[in-house]
């Protein structure tokens, strides 16, 4: 059987969440990195792209090209959804919500924000981390139990999406999420599940994109 292939520029970015869900999956999976016009516009003239926006994921025969559309997918088939129509209900809130979390602007858009803005627009997402976003996770934790995940009794979808931002928010401001025991407990938890640990630690794992990352992107794609 082929491995799933992720199409999207060399980066997280949208990409990750999709990453973090093949991992989590036990999937093996290869990478083309977007890295010319040319390239982008021949994927997109080949019908692969429904609105011509990457990051597209084939695996088993399709071809998914939205992010959260490939998400749900995988959540669907690798049990990493609930156990009831309610459980699910709670997951997909609170998975959006970390969507939503993470497109602030702040975090993997930063680079692309002009560099006088940047200091701004970040502390601006953190202030919005500390007054909206880690007290909803952070309660809805407490709210599930002791067992550390969102929803239920085993990982899911909203739990790996709420990994993808809070690492960001971690990696900006230690102090901040230590502000939040069941946010900072579930980091450390999730951090070393074996699948997730080791994806983590290996070699598709992408730092934070830099000013030629973004310059690039810009040149590709405008």
């Amino acid at each position: 059987m082929s491995k799933a292939n992720i199409i999207y520029f060399d980066s997280r970015g949208k990409a990750e969440a999709i990453r973090l869900m093949l991992a989590a999956a036990g999937i093996e999976w290869e990478e083309e990195h977007l890295n010319s016009k040319e390239r982008v516009e021949e994927i997109r003239k080949d019908g692969r792209l429904i609105f011509e926006q990457f990051p597209l994921l084939e695996i088993d025969g399709v071809k998914i090209s939205q992010s959260m559309a490939a998400v749900r997918y995988l959540a669907d088939k690798h049990d990493l959804m609930g156990k009831t129509l309610l459980e699910n209900v709670r997951i997909n809130m609170l998975a959006d919500g970390a969507r939503d979390w993470l497109a602030l602007g702040g975090f993997t858009g930063l680079m692309f924000q002009p560099a006088e803005k940047r200091e701004a627009v970040k502390a601006a997402s953190l202030n919005k981390s500390r007054t909206r976003y880690l007290p909803a996770f952070d309660k809805a934790l407490k709210e599930n139990g002791s067992n550390g995940y969102l929803v239920g009794d085993k990982l899911t979808m909203a739990d790996l999406l709420f990994l993808d931002v809070l690492t960001w928010v971690w990696e900006f401001d230690e102090d901040l999420v230590t502000q939040f025991p069941a946010a900072k407990d579930f980091l450390n938890k999730v951090r070393s599940l074996p699948n997730i640990k080791s994806y983590l630690e290996g070699p598709q794992r992408h730092g934070q994109p830099d000013e030629e990352y973004a310059k690039m992107v810009k040149h590709i794609l405008y």
